[in-house]
C-alpha cells in the first residue's frame, strides 16, 4: 500500500497534537463535574438539579441520563467512523469533521451546565437528557476522525509513541485546566461575589470551554490531508467494516482490557472532586494541590514511558499500568479514616497514580493505530476511523456504566462528609476491575502484531526489536502474505 513521505513539520505535528488538549478539557468538564454539578455535596454551595432517589435496582435518574447519552454516543461511533473512512470531502476525509465539529462540541459542553431551573425539577432532567445525547454525538464526531489521523501521520513505532506522548501531554494540560483551573477560578469569582456562587462555577466552566475551542481548531490549520496523508476512501460496506473490526481477535483482547482500564479511571475521576470536602475536610480549592501531585508525576512519566517503550512493548506497559491501578485505588477507602495523615496519604496516592495515568494516556491510542495500520497493510483498505470508532463505542458504554455505579454508590452509601462511604467504596471497586483487566491484557498477541507491521513495512530494525524470536517473525510474515 502506498505511503506518503514523512514531510510533516514538527510545528504542524505540534498544532495537530494540540487538538487533544481541546477535547480533553471538554471530556474532563463532563467526567469530573457533570455528576458533581447535578448532585453536589452539601458543602459546595451548589443546589441539586435532579433527584437522586433510587428508581429501581438502585438505578437513579442521574444514571439514566448518562446511560441515555451513552446510548446515543455508542450508536454514533460506528456511523461516524464509517462516514469518515468513506468520506470524499474536498476538506479531507478527517479534516471535514474537525472543521465542522469543534464549535458545536465546545458550546454544547458549556450548555450542559446551564439547566433551566436552579433546583430539582423534571425540566432539568429532560434538558440534560437531550443535551447529553447531543454532547456525546459531537464528542464522537470530532474525536474519531481526529484520532484516525495518527496512523496516517506517523510512520514508525518511535514516531507514533512520540506523537501519542505529546497528545497525552496536551490531554494532561486539558485535565489541569479543569481539575486545577476550574476550582481556582470558581473560588476566585465566588470570593468576589461574597460567598458560594453558582454563577462563579459557570464562569469557570465557560472559560474552560472557550479555551478548548481554540485548541480544537489548531489541527484544522495544521493538517492538509492532500499533502500529509496517504488515506484514500474505504470501499468496505458499513456492516462488513464493523464485522471485520470486531472479528479482529487482537483488537478485541485489547478493547476488553482497555475498557477495564478506563472504567477504573472514570470511576476515580468522577469522585476526585469529592476528596477535599468529603474525605479530607478541606475547601474545594484543595483539589488543585492534589491534582498538581498527580499531573506533575504523570508529566515526568511521559518522558519515562517514551524511554521505556524502546525496550518494553505496549502489552507490558499496559499490564503494569493496570496492576498499579489495582493496588493504588484501594487507598480511597483509607484516606478519610486516618485523621490528619489522610492528607499525606492522598498526596502519596496522587503522585503514585501518575505512572498508570501516563500509561493510559500514551499507550492505548498507539496500540489502536498499530492495529488499524496492520489491517490496512493486510487488506489495502484504510479503515482507521472504524477501529477508533469501535474503541469509542466500548469506551462510552463503560463510561456510562461507571457513572451509573458512582451515582448508585452515592445514593446507597452517601456522598457527603457525614456519609462518605459511597466516595470511599469507589476506589476498591475500580481496583478490582483493573485487576481483571491485567489478566485480560496478558493474552494480547504483541509479538504477532509487531512482527506483522515490521514485515509489511520492510522495517528490519523494528522487527528485530519487536520480535526476539525468528519463528515469530516468520509466522508474522506468513500472516502478512495472507
Amino acid at each position: 500500500m502506498e505511503r506518503q513521505p514523512d514531510n510533516m513539520s514538527a510545528l504542524r505535528r505540534f498544532a495537530y497534537n494540540l487538538g487533544s488538549g481541546g477535547f480533553s478539557i471538554l471530556d474532563n468538564l463532563f467526567g469530573i463535574y457533570f455528576i458533581f454539578f447535578l448532585l453536589p455535596p452539601l458543602e459546595s454551595g451548589l443546589p441539586e438539579r435532579v433527584s437522586n432517589a433510587p428508581l429501581f435496582l438502585g438505578l437513579t435518574l442521574t444514571g439514566l441520563i448518562v446511560v441515555f447519552g451513552r446510548i446515543i454516543d455508542s450508536v454514533s461511533d460506528p456511523l461516524i467512523a464509517y462516514w469518515s473512512d468513506s468520506s470524499r470531502s474536498k476538506l479531507g476525509r478527517r479534516r471535514f469533521f474537525l472543521v465542522t465539529g469543534a464549535l458545536p462540541f465546545a458550546l454544547v459542553c458549556f450548555l450542559l451546565f446551564t439547566p433551566p431551573t436552579a433546583g430539582v425539577s423534571g425540566l432539568n432532567a429532560a434538558y440534560e437528557f437531550v443535551l447529553l445525547g447531543l454532547y456525546f454525538f459531537l464528542y464522537t464526531y470530532y474525536i474519531a476522525p481526529y484520532l484516525a489521523l495518527i496512523p496516517e501521520l506517523s510512520r514508525t513505532h518511535g514516531q507514533r509513541i512520540s506523537m501519542t506522548a505529546q497528545q497525552a501531554l496536551f490531554s494532561l494540560l486539558g485535565a489541569v485546566v479543569v481539575m486545577m483551573g476550574v476550582p481556582a477560578l470558581w473560588d476566585g469569582f465566588a470570593a468576589r461575589a461574597g460567598g458560594a456562587s453558582p454563577s462563579a462555577f459557570l464562569i469557570a466552566v465557560g472559560s474552560s470551554a472557550a479555551l478548548s475551542l481554540a485548541f480544537m481548531l489548531a489541527p484544522v490549520f495544521a493538517v492538509d490531508e492532500r499533502r500529509f496523508s496517504s488515506g484514500k476512501p474505504s470501499a468496505v460496506p458499513f456492516f462488513e467494516s464493523i464485522r471485520r473490526t470486531v472479528g479482529n481477535r487482537p483488537f478485541m483482547i485489547y478493547i476488553l482490557s482497555n475498557m477495564m482500564f478506563f472504567f477504573a479511571f472514570n470511576v476515580i475521576r468522577a469522585t476526585v472532586a469529592y476528596y477535599p470536602v468529603v474525605l479530607l475536610g478541606r475547601p474545594q480549592s484543595f483539589q488543585t494541590f492534589l491534582m498538581a501531585a498527580l499531573f506533575g508525576s504523570a508529566a515526568l512519566w511521559f518522558v519515562g514511558i517514551g524511554l521505556l517503550s524502546r525496550r518494553v512493548d505496549n502489552k507490558r506497559l499496559m499490564a503494569s499500568g493496570l496492576l498499579c491501578f489495582a493496588v493504588l485505588l484501594n487507598l480511597s477507602m483509607v484516606i478519610g479514616r486516618v485523621g490528619d495523615a489522610g492528607v499525606a496519604l492522598a498526596f502519596i496516592q496522587m503522585a503514585l497514580l501518575g505512572y498508570p495515568v501516563a500509561v493510559l494516556l500514551v499507550i492505548p491510542n498507539a496500540m489502536v493505530a498499530d492495529l488499524g495500520e496492520a489491517d490496512a497493510l493486510a487488506t489495502g483498505q484504510r479503515r482507521e476511523a472504524m477501529f477508533f470508532g469501535t474503541q469509542g463505542f466500548f469506551m462510552k458504554v463503560n463510561l456510562g456504566l461507571a457513572a451509573v455505579i458512582v451515582s448508585s454508590l452515592f445514593a446507597a452509601f452517601g456522598k457527603d462528609a457525614s456519609r462518605p462511604l459511597g466516595v470511599e467504596l469507589s476506589g476498591p471497586i475500580a481496583a478490582a476491575v483493573s485487576l481483571i483487566g491485567f489478566f485480560v491484557i496478558l493474552r494480547y498477541p504483541q509479538e504477532k502484531v509487531a512482527g506483522l507491521l515490521a514485515t509489511a513495512r520492510g522495517d528490519a530494525g523494528d522487527r528485530a526489536a519487536a520480535e526476539p524470536s525468528g519463528a515469530a517473525t516468520a509466522a508474522s510474515a506468513k500472516g502478512a502474505r495472507k
